[in-house]
């Protein structure tokens, strides 16, 4: 399956289809997404391939992740130096602190030392945000699956350098299925959210009941008309995206 067909959003219907209360669509997922790398590196090995089931938080794909382990130990490792660091001035600040109530030494100079505690303090909190988004960024090295679904494509080979941005592979929901279709004024009256319809699948002689779960109530620009889903149930994997499908209105049966 291609991506053509997974981001497939006009479906087509013509004044005979009208004629007859039906319009004509294609079936598509009703959720489909593209997953692409957060990270860049080469890919060093993936885990599932085109037609294959995933499940939801299931891993894809390995990038290199050599540099990115090493930026967090080197994140761990700058968390320990600042913490060193500001052990060290808070420890003087209490010093300071015993000086100054005894009138050891001017206000001037314990305020400078405040001033150097709350550097290195905030250096230490900094480097902890630090080694957190170098974690982040290793856990990216392994992309993983957003939802239950079906992989449609793969776009990586084993070998292949991969920027941040790249596409990695195409992930669609075929439990759920939906016919996508544009009315004109004259049918706006014709659905509702929520509404019951009736769908008829020419290419294995079945009708089934689907629901309206979507009726856009503008127009948007560049649009035919007023845009409405239809979503049908597709548990028992009888219905493939591409499918060609008449929705009924008005209890009209196609001619």
């Amino acid at each position: 399956m291609n991506q053509t067909i997974v981001l497939l959003l006009l479906c087509l219907f013509s004044s005979h289809s009208l004629a007859n209360n039906y319009l004509v669509g294609k079936l598509i997922p009703e959720k489909s997404v593209i997953i692409r790398s957060e990270v860049s590196g080469v890919v060093d090995s993936f885990q599932v391939d085109s037609g294959d089931s995933v499940s939801f938080n299931s891993s894809l794909l390995s990038i290199s992740k050599a540099d990115y382990s090493l930026n967090l130990d080197l994140a761990k490792y700058n968390i320990d130096v600042k913490y060193a660091k500001l052990e060290t001035q808070e420890k003087q600040l209490k010093r300071y602190q015993s000086l100054l109530s005894s009138k050891g030494i001017s206000e001037g100079t314990f305020e400078n030392q405040l001033r150097l505690a709350n550097i290195s303090r905030a250096e230490h909190n900094i480097s902890k945000t630090e080694h957190e988004i170098a974690k982040r960024t290793l856990a990216k090295a392994t992309p993983h699956a957003p939802f239950d679904g079906v992989v449609t494509l793969r776009s990586i080979e084993v070998g292949q350098f991969i920027s941040i941005g790249d596409s990695l592979y195409a992930i669609a929901d075929l439990e759920t299925l939906k016919v996508r279709f544009y009315l004109l004024e004259s049918d706006f009256d014709q659905f509702k959210k929520g509404d019951k319809v009736k769908v008829t699948i020419p290419s294995i002689a079945q009708q089934i009941t689907g629901q309206v779960s979507l009726f856009s109530p503008v127009m948007q620009e560049n649009d035919p008309g007023f845009m409405v889903e239809v979503s049908l149930d597709n548990t028992n994997n009888q219905l493939h995206s591409g499918m060609e499908v008449y929705v009924h209105f008005n209890g009209g049966e196609p001619q």
